[in-house]
């Protein structure tokens, strides 16, 4: 008999541990947010994606055919950790942007990118971000926003694998590719 009483104080002593375990974790506080993002991918490993205020309409079919690549449509990289454009990538979203008006007869894939620290679904969400406020930065320009569609691959597809600032740096991108309709 008390074998089985030791038993069961021990597997109740492990239920209790294991729901008190499932609460909420790595709980963001004002301090550990700075302008809406997270300061450190390896203490914060969750990023909640969240729909901005200015959601804009729905995005473009991105079904069937394939997104190449054009040589005068730019690639632009973010910070680490971060997901807000720079005025260099403003610069260079309004030149993309020209072309893209030029060309209405495009279908528009902008795809978000990580480096590879950080885990998968941190990454996943991150490069979801990343792609959206580049798209969301095109329709404000003017691009067709049903002709706009976004993707993210996170820290898969990198451009580098070298455990480098240089080369995470190449990594944390977005890329506007397009297709003829």
């Amino acid at each position: 008999m008390g074998t089985k009483t030791c038993f069961t104080c021990a597997l109740s002593l492990f239920i209790a541990f294991s729901a008190a375990s499932c609460g909420k974790k790595n709980v963001r506080s004002g301090d550990d947010v700075k302008n809406g993002m997270v300061t450190d991918t390896t203490a914060n490993p969750e990023l909640s994606v969240e729909e901005s205020s200015d959601t804009l309409g729905a995005e473009g079919n991105i079904r069937g055919g394939e997104f190449a690549a054009q040589e005068t449509i730019l690639t632009i990289n973010f910070d680490f950790d971060r997901y807000a454009l720079s005025e260099e990538n403003r610069l260079i979203l309004q030149k993309n942007a020209e072309i893209l008006k030029a060309h209405r007869e495009w279908t528009v894939l902008v795809e978000g990118y990580c480096d590879d620290r950080g885990t998968v679904e941190y990454n996943l969400a991150l490069g979801q971000k990343r792609a959206k406020e580049v798209r969301d930065y095109y329709v404000r320009l003017g691009v067709p926003e049903a002709a706009i569609g976004t993707i993210s691959y996170g820290e898969e597809k990198p451009l580098c694998a070298d455990e480098t600032e240089d080369c995470w740096g190449r990594n944390r991108r977005a890329e506007t590719k397009v297709r003829a309709k």
